[in-house]
């Protein structure tokens, strides 16, 4: 991680990765170098998440080491959860080709339901970062149905 340690607020480490929260309030997801992140993964993570923010929302940074493959159900597993998380937005670090395709792809196939962006710089994830948390993006309606004006 690019933080120093006067700039961490408290971490978690666990097996396939490092959790810090910073000063500023954002949480630094970085996932370790040749770890394969399954659902078991997954679902340290949200414990470790909940944990971290103590349930509420907050701006989130992850970034991966090299070789680190994330399988087909834990993407599954974590659109699923994501209404659960604590996460106002989620910007996402990559420093290759190979993960920025990675990660478009999880954007336009799974479909986040919060601020969502790829960045390859840092500083540009953390200026956006601290952004939306000073505009936060209206929720998104839950609803999609028709709506009936009248019961009958």
């Amino acid at each position: 991680m690019t933080l120093k340690n006067e700039d961490i607020v408290q971490t978690i480490s666990l097996p396939s990765m490092i959790l810090c929260l910073d000063n500023q309030g954002i949480v630094h997801i970085r996932y370790l170098q040749g770890q394969i992140i399954d659902v078991k993964e997954k679902i340290e993570e949200k414990r470790a998440l909940l944990e971290i923010t103590k349930g509420v929302k907050h701006p989130i940074l992850i970034s991966f080491e090299h070789f680190v493959t994330i399988t087909k159900e834990a993407k599954e597993y974590s659109i699923l959860v994501e209404p659960e998380q604590p996460f106002l937005a989620v910007a996402i670090l990559v420093e290759n080709l190979a993960y920025q395709l990675m990660a478009d792809f999880y954007f336009k196939f799974y479909k986040p339901k919060v601020a969502y962006k790829v960045f390859k710089s840092n500083t540009k994830a953390i200026d956006w970062l601290i952004e939306i948390r000073k505009n936060p993006p209206p929720p998104k309606p839950k609803y999609k149905g028709k709506i009936t004006i009248w019961n009958l």
